[in-house]
C-alpha cells in the first residue's frame, strides 16, 4: 500500500498569502483532486487515498479548503465566499503545476465543483459530484448558521462540536444517513473533534450562510460538458433530489446510488464507492479527450 505524503503549498496573492496542506498519493500524468464538505478536512479521503491509488495511474490530492483544516486562517468573513474557493481552487493547480483535473467534490465541495466547472471548463478532464446539490440543500437554513456562528465565535468550534455530537447522539428520529454514521460512530467522532477544531469560526459561518444563500445552478447544468458521474448514498436522503437534478441536468452524466450508505459513502459502504471511482475513472481512459 502506498504511503501517503503531506505537501505543503504556498497560494500568493496580491493582498492575502495563503497556506494549505494537501494529503498526496501516487504518481502520473493525471491528477484527481477529492474536495472535502462543509467542516469537512482532507484527511476525510485518509483512509480511502492508498486504496484509490493502489494500481492507478493518477495522483491523488486532498487539499485543505479554505476556513478548513491546515488553510490559512483569515478570520474575515469577506474572504469566505463561493468565488475566492473557486479561485483558490485555480491558485493550487497553478502551484501544483496541473493543467487539466480530475475533480471530486463533496457536498460542499460539490458546490464549489460546480461553480469551477461552469467558469474553468478548460481546466477539468472530468468531473465527479458526490452527495451534492446545484441548490441550497434540504434541512438548513440561515438561523442555524447565524445561531451556531455566534457559538463558535464566542466558545470556540471545540464548544460547538460538543453540542452538536450531544444533540445528534440524543436524535430521538434519526434520518437514515445518520443510522449509517451511528454504524462507524467510534471513528466518525473523533474525526469530527478534529475537523471542528481545526476551522476558522468565521470561516464556518460565512461558508454556511453561502451554502443556504446561493444561487439555484440547475438552470445552467446543461453548460458542463466533460465527463461527470453523480454519487449519491442510497439513504443521503436529504441529497436524494440534489443529484437526480445534477444527473437530468447535465449533458450525459453517470448517476451511481451506493447502496448501504448515507452522506459519507467512501466511509459507509467502501468497496462499492471505490468500484464507483474505478468506474469512472476506466470510462475516461477508454474515451478520447475532448
Amino acid at each position: 500500500m502506498q504511503g501517503i505524503s503531506t505537501r505543503h503549498v504556498h497560494l500568493p496573492r496580491d493582498e492575502d498569502d495563503a497556506e494549505l496542506l494537501c494529503s498526496e498519493v501516487g504518481a502520473g500524468p493525471e491528477a484527481v483532486i477529492l474536495l472535502h464538505g462543509l467542516t469537512g478536512h482532507r484527511h476525510d479521503f485518509q483512509s480511502v487515498l492508498p486504496q484509490l491509488a493502489r494500481g492507478s495511474p493518477m495522483r491523488w490530492l486532498a487539499p485543505d479548503l479554505r476556513g478548513h483544516g491546515d488553510f490559512t486562517h483569515t478570520g474575515r468573513s469577506e474572504t469566505f465566499t463561493f468565488d475566492q474557493l473557486v479561485e483558490d481552487l485555480v491558485r493550487l493547480l497553478e502551484a501544483l503545476g496541473i493543467e487539466r483535473a480530475h475533480l471530486l467534490g463533496h457536498s460542499f465541495g460539490g458546490m464549489v465543483s460546480l461553480r469551477f466547472a461552469l467558469s474553468r471548463p478548460h481546466q477539468l478532464r472530468s468531473l465527479i459530484l458526490m452527495s451534492t446539490t446545484p441548490n441550497a440543500p434540504e434541512g438548513y437554513d440561515e438561523a442555524l448558521f447565524e445561531n451556531a456562528g455566534a457559538i463558535a465565535r464566542e466558545r470556540g468550534m471545540g464548544f460547538l462540536q460538543q453540542i452538536v455530537e450531544k444533540v445528534s447522539r440524543r436524535e430521538e428520529n434519526p434520518t437514515p444517513a445518520d443510522r449509517q454514521t451511528a454504524k462507524w460512530a467510534d471513528v466518525y467522532w473523533p474525526h469530527q473533534v478534529l475537523r471542528y477544531r481545526a476551522m476558522d469560526p468565521v470561516g464556518y459561518a460565512a461558508l454556511g450562510h453561502a451554502m443556504v444563500q446561493q444561487r439555484d445552478l440547475s438552470e445552467d447544468l446543461s453548460r458542463i460538458q466533460c465527463p461527470t458521474t453523480v454519487l449519491v448514498g442510497a439513504d443521503d436522503t436529504r441529497f436524494l433530489s440534489g443529484a437526480e437534478t445534477l444527473a437530468q441536468g447535465i449533458t450525459n452524466a453517470r448517476k451511481h446510488v451506493i447502496p448501504d450508505a448515507g452522506h459519507h459513502p467512501q466511509m459507509e459502504n467502501t468497496d462499492a464507492w471505490l468500484e464507483a471511482m474505478r468506474g469512472h475513472l476506466q470510462a475516461i481512459q477508454e474515451a478520447p479527450v475532448r
